[in-house]
């Protein structure tokens, strides 16, 4: 086959040019995103249930929906979260769940559960978990003239929040790249009607009076055609009120007496109660989110929302636009930085060739080749349906180093035969051929250990789905180029006269001073190793149980730890506090640490947000968002920010996560380390706040660590007494009717306004609850012969206070109490003492989860899958050798290998996580491509009658080169990624050290270790066959 590509070069070279083309044209059409097109397999079901508390929505709507739903398919765990009003329930589906058949199963259960709920209970949405609903970026609204923490200009904010409303969110939305622009921070006026009780008393007319009259002043009964003559009209008939005016003179009639509604209450249009507000950097905003269309990319929807946002400044010059948490940055910066990495990696990898293979022509033969490899590499990307992101990129790099060490192994064999004094067709034609097995096989083992690492559980198997796509396809594609392409370009580029230049002999002057080196260094290292025969042995047995040791020591987690320049805070003041005074304390957090801070952002009480409603705030929360100038800032900031929350108000519980993104989203890194899932002992037994506060005690005593705090709240309960009702004829409906009025809640109809649709709402004024009960009065039904009286209504009622947890939180075994802990330095001891101190308690019973127990099984999963690719491997490596023993030798120096970089990343404070495991399985795969060269070689002189001995270092001298430039290609591809510090060299940085710490140990033990294990199994055989040869 090289002899007929040799003798057609134009061609050859014709179809790999098109392959170029249609490389660099597929590369430019390909998407670009953060990480792989993953189905996040998670469905939430959001129940609302207005005006419940958290215990009685639990009791009517959560338990019936959540037994139901427990009878889901696949389903692997299911969690509830009730608070006052609304509740979650999040499930989470095995992998590979079909989360489409999910959602529909889902929704069926959720009918099946309609039947045990209330008859007019609204029914839960059920919303399946997607990265595209995460905001590419928040646009933020706010008056110019507005000054950092003071008091804004009420009426200009209303007319700020009905121009985002009205006009930009409606531009933003008409961008085809925008899904839709979620909106927050916004404050609506209302129609308020006052009413002025002692008029009302003299007048003899009650609350439900004014809202009959406001009702029936406020319909539209349609219209009717009328005929007259030839023509039709048609005749509208409206009474609606269109104006604040319109509601004022309303006329209202009693007792033969006529009154005008603004006699009898103070009627304007104010603000309406707020229940939440957004600030940036210490000024109220307008906050949107801005969602993208799935299938749009994210440099789209970047350059049309800038034109119109630069469209918007230059129309509306009193309103400030800014832009923070944008995710099309953190895209920008990690691809930019992933592809420099590629061609520095590229770089590095061309220069060792140039100083290794002694002459200008023989790099750029092996530059031609490994452009093309990783130019027609995209090509695969666009038939198969890949984007360009972190993962594939990083699987690029990875596969670089490995890409290049065909077509250096096919180079220095051609040239070795041309200086054994073959001509330049016969070198091209018996180097490649000499080669075409080892190489194909060294290439089947490394892709052998990619495969089953798509088959591990979880979002992992996806990911690295991407990643082993990424190295199969440039390892493939390099190893047909270099048979194929190269042998031609070496003819092509040798055969041409180049003039000696006084580069070239440099050249060759530093490949022979390394020649020099490395051949003197590797005779004295095989003597030194033969002569220490046991020690070296002794060596070898000792590195299986130092690297199971290194394996348990290490400290793990699931995923690298990535510095962030952003944080996340959620305060829960634990008091039941107005949003107000929520603000005021937020806004001094804020400030204190305004010198730690370039930008800064929060939410303070409710959301408005339409699509985050899983994540919604109570009026005494705030969510806030933090961006430092350096990643090692977070700390200082985080601990600044939890010492003045412990000092101003000791009852907070403050918290930290990572920012929301993507990454965040599929690999759910804020999980706590440890979860003890606190169920009492009596499951029919409801908990009270003092049981829980002294379990929590009775843990930060045993454990010695604090876990997060649970907050609690205060509670007021009404209870109306029906046998005063009766004593008194008072209607049920009056004093419910008389209790929100009094409590400014009582909204009774709306204004249609051309423009807007305004609440009306009737208010009293505010005053504490005793005061209200005491002064507030609720008139009786009027009987014959007998007048309506007015009774307080602190005698039909009765108040009590009461303590319950502020979120109700349930899972597969019902209602529990979740304890937990993060940043844990043993997580076992403190299980085991959290047990201990549970078990003593006879009230209270202990489930544990979290991160902990998520990676001690990928690990496990993991430990499986090196065990899968080593005997991948042997099968491979047996059927090239043709013999059972031989592959052996080879596997023998994984452990070696996998404890030196264990020690390697312990040494420079990595953990053991998913990313570093994946480092030291894939290495195996590459490392032992060195020794089955050696090997393949030693085979072949004794094939040819030469001693043992003999044929251990002419192999050794032979292949030297060629494997300590494989080798260092590898090596130097990945050195780029341990010195970037975007999202995506942070994923892969233990990665690359598990690699480079595996190469550095894997080329001695190539060199040195595997010639003497194969000498002490082949020396007896050897010896007989001289023997009778003699």
């Amino acid at each position: 086959m090289i002899k007929f590509l040799l003798q057609r070069p134009v061609a050859v070279l014709m179809v790999f040019l098109a392959c170029v083309i249609i490389g660099i044209i597929t590369y430019a059409t390909l998407p670009v995103s953060l990480l792989p097109d993953i189905a996040i397999p998670e469905i939430t079901v959001q129940i609302t249930g207005d005006n419940m508390s958290a215990r009685e929505l639990e009791n009517t709507a959560v338990k019936p929906v959540r037994r139901q739903l427990m009878q889901t398919g696949k389903l692997r765990d299911i969690r509830s979260e009730t608070r006052d009003g609304s509740a979650i329930i999040r499930l989470k589906f095995d992998y590979g769940t079909n989360t489409d058949l999910a959602f529909i199963e889902v929704n069926e259960k959720i009918d099946a559960a309609m039947n045990n709920l209330p008859r007019d209970f609204r029914r839960p949405r059920v919303i399946k978990a997607s990265a595209a609903d995460i905001p590419v970026f928040y646009l933020n609204l706010t008056l110019k003239d507005d000054k950092p923490y003071t008091v804004t200009d009420e009426q200009k904010f209303l007319d700020l929040s009905e121009f985002a409303d009205n006009i930009v969110k409606r531009r933003i939305e008409q961008l085809s790249e925008v899904a839709m622009a979620d909106m927050t921070g916004l404050m609506h006026r209302h129609v308020q009607i006052v009413p002025d009780i002692d008029k009302l008393k003299s007048a003899s007319i009650n609350l439900n009076d004014i809202e009959r009259t406001l009702a029936a002043n406020n319909i539209e009964p349609g219209s009717m055609i009328v005929r007259d003559g030839y023509y039709e009209y048609n005749i509208k008939f409206s009474s609606l009120l269109r104006t604040p005016d319109d509601v004022r003179n309303i006329y209202l009639r009693k007792d033969e007496r006529i009154f005008q509604l603004k006699d009898l209450a103070k009627i304007n249009v104010v603000r309406q109660a707020e229940t939440g507000l957004s600030l940036i950097n210490g000024k109220r905003a307008v906050t949107l989110g801005i969602i993208k269309q799935a299938d749009e990319t994210m440099k789209n929807l970047k350059n049309s929302l800038g034109e119109t946002i630069t469209d918007l400044e230059r129309s509306y010059p009193d309103v400030e636009f800014t832009i923070n948490r944008n995710q099309t940055e953190l895209l920008d910066y990690t691809i930019s930085n992933l592809k420099e990495n590629l061609s520095l990696g590229f770089l590095l990898v061309f220069i060792v060739a140039l100083l290794f293979l002694g002459d200008a022509q023989s790099p750029i033969v092996i530059g031609i080749s490994m452009v093309t490899a990783l130019v027609t590499s995209f090509i695969f990307f666009y038939l198969f349906g890949q984007s360009l992101n972190i993962i594939s990129l990083s699987g690029l790099i990875l596969a670089l180093g490995m890409m290049i060490d065909s077509s250096i192994i096919v180079t220095d064999i051609i040239s070795q035969y041309r200086m054994q004094g073959s001509s330049l067709e016969e070198a091209c034609i018996r180097g490649t051929n000499e080669v075409i097995t080892p190489i194909l096989s060294s290439t089947f083992t490394t892709i052998a250990v990619f495969v089953p690492l798509v088959f591990m559980s979880g979002i992992a198997g996806a990911i690295f789905f991407a990643q082993a796509f990424a190295v199969s396809v440039g390892l493939l594609v390099s190893y047909f180029t270099g048979i194929m392409l190269l042998p031609v370009l070496y003819k092509i580029i040798y055969g041409i006269r180049f003039r000696k230049l006084a580069a070239g002999n440099f050249f060759v002057r530093v490949q022979e001073g390394i020649d020099r080196w490395a051949f003197g260094w590797y005779d004295r290292g095989i003597e030194w190793v033969f002569r220490h025969k046991t020690v070296t042995f002794l060596f070898l047995l000792l590195s299986i149980p130092f690297c199971v040791l290194m394996f348990r020591i290490m400290p793990k987690s699931t995923m690298p730890h990535i510095d962030h320049t952003e944080t996340m805070v959620m305060v829960e003041w634990n008091e039941n506090i107005h949003v107000d005074e929520n603000n005021r304390r937020i806004c001094e957090l804020m400030q204190s640490a305004d010198s730690l801070t370039i930008e800064h952002a929060g939410y303070v009480g409710h959301r408005q947000y339409l699509l985050d409603k899983e994540n919604d705030l109570s009026p005494s929360e705030a969510r806030l968002y933090f961006r430092t100038a350096k990643a090692s800032d977070i700390d200082e900031l985080q601990g600044h920010l939890a010492e003045w929350t412990k000092a101003n108000y000791p009852q907070a519980v403050i918290t930290f996560s990572p920012p929301e993104n993507i990454f965040e989203k599929i690999f759910d890194t804020s999980e706590a380390d440890v979860v003890a899932q606190l169920y009492p002992a009596n499951r029919d037994h409801i908990p009270d706040a003092a049981a829980i506060r002294h379990i929590e005690q009775r843990l930060k005593s045993a454990t010695e660590v604090e876990a997060e705090g649970i907050p609690f709240e205060q509670q007021f309960t009404v209870a109306i007494d029906k046998e005063k009702l009766l004593l008194y004829d008072v209607d049920y409906n009056e004093v419910y009717r008389t209790l929100r009025t009094a409590f400014r809640e009582n909204r009774i109809a709306t204004l249609r306004s051309y423009q807007q649709y305004l609440p009306i709402s009737l208010a009293g004024k505010q005053q504490t609850v005793e005061e209200v009960l005491r002064q507030t009065l609720v008139q009786t039904v009027p009987a014959t012969g007998r007048a309506s009286m007015f009774i307080p209504l602190q005698a039909l009622v009765s108040i009590s206070r009461s303590e319950d947890v502020k979120t109700i939180v349930a899972g597969k075994n019902g209602e529990y109490v979740p304890m937990n802990y993060y940043d844990v330095k043993d997580p076992e001891a403190l299980i085991e003492k959290a047990d201990e101190a549970i078990r003593s308690d006879a009230s209270w019973e202990a489930v544990f989860g979290g991160s902990f127990f998520s990676n001690q099984q990928m690990l496990g999963e993991l430990v499986v899958i090196l065990l899968v690719s080593m005997l991948l491997m042997y099968f491979i490596l047996s059927s090239q050798f043709e013999s059972f023993l031989q592959p052996l030798i080879v596997l023998a120096e994984i452990p070696i290998d996998i404890g030196f970089a264990l020690v390697l990343l312990w040494l420079t404070g990595h953990t053991l996580n998913l990313m570093s495991a994946i480092g030291l399985i894939v290495t195996s795969g590459i490392i032992i491509n060195d020794s089955i060269l050696k090997l393949d070689m030693i085979n072949e002189l004794r094939k040819q009658g030469i001693p043992l001995m003999e044929a251990i270092h002419t192999a050794g001298v032979k292949r030297l080169r060629a494997i300590i430039m494989t080798s260092l290609t590898t090596i130097f591809a990945m050195v780029p990624l341990l010195f970037s510090f975007d999202l995506g060299s942070e994923l892969q940085k233990p990665l690359a050290l598990a690699m480079i710490g595996t190469m550095i140990i894997g080329v001695l033990v190539s060199l040195f270790i595997i010639p003497l294990v194969y000498w002490a199994i082949y020396r007896k055989a050897d010896h007989r066959y001289h023997e009778i040869k003699k």
